[in-house]
């Protein structure tokens, strides 16, 4: 055990010295929050535009500044989430014949892999923990992280919601093998994620029978559920937990399933331009 954390804290840490290099990107990230905060905002202004004047409810959220916070918490959680990067990345290995290098030594691609996910994402992790510090202070308590279950529960919920995340992206990638080029595949994801996840329009205002096929997916748990925990005003550990139980339950499912396809790929796999 302790061979396995030092070895892939190893690939952690080249991962980040790496993403050192793009201090930048991680601004540009959080421009790209507030930029798009701001057209939701504009646009959900004259939307809601009773509900402001009369300062009521919005479904489930209590007022628009709210719904506001969820709908910014939610943008932040997409892109720490997000693997696309990484992804092509690993496509552009399989293709090219460069997992050859990965097969010869004793290390796990899907480890190997989700180290650099994480180590490439680790500014934004910094850049919007401050941001989400800031929230509450600019806006006032109650909104946000009111408590200190919400706090840990957040924290606990948004890394089994990266580990999904990422579990879903090695299935699409593993089509690789057979297929050679996926990208298309993983583009559409994002579009179809970023939707369903709540990440433009929260899950509360989608139609019914959406709505309905949302919460029994693994999209509500990627974005959906950590945010909800974060804004709720109490927390509720009978939601907490069932909630949990259904990320580790999606988790484990999409492992197996990356498991199974990456298993059959490897056995197509034969190295061309290697």
């Amino acid at each position: 055990m302790k061979d396995w954390v030092k070895k892939y804290y190893s690939v952690l840490k080249m991962s980040w010295v790496q993403t050192l290099e793009y201090r930048a990107n991680a601004l540009v990230g959080a421009f790209a929050i507030l930029s798009g905060l701001l057209i939701e905002y504009l646009l959900l202004k004259q939307v809601f535009a009773d509900e402001i004047i009369n300062n009521s409810p919005i479904k489930s959220f209590t007022s628009f500044n709210h719904l506001m916070v969820y709908i910014m918490l939610c943008m932040m959680v997409g892109q720490l989430k997000s693997s696309w990067y990484n992804s092509m990345m690993m496509i552009d290995e399989i293709r090219s014949g460069e997992l050859n290098k990965y097969l010869t030594k004793p290390i796990s691609y899907f480890s190997y892999n989700f180290m650099n996910f994480i180590g490439h994402n680790s500014l934004f992790y910094i850049v919007y923990c401050i941001m989400m510090i800031l929230t509450p202070i600019i806006l006032g308590s109650g909104y946000v992280f009111s408590g200190i279950p919400q706090i840990l529960g957040f924290i606990v919920t948004l890394f089994i919601s990266v580990f999904l995340s990422y579990t879903i992206y090695f299935c699409m990638v593993c089509f690789a093998f057979w297929f050679g080029e996926v990208r298309a595949m993983i583009v559409s994801y994002n579009l179809f994620n970023v939707f369903l996840s709540g990440q433009l329009i929260p899950i509360a205002l989608f139609p019914d029978g959406l709505k309905q096929f949302v919460m029994n997916s693994p999209f509500r748990f990627m974005v959906d559920f950590p945010v909800s925990i974060a804004t709720a005003s109490q927390f509720k550990l009978d939601y907490f937990l069932e909630g949990l139980m259904m990320q580790i339950f999606w988790c484990g499912v999409m492992y197996l399933i990356g498991k199974i396809i990456y298993s059959f790929g490897i056995k197509q796999y034969e190295a061309f331009g290697a």
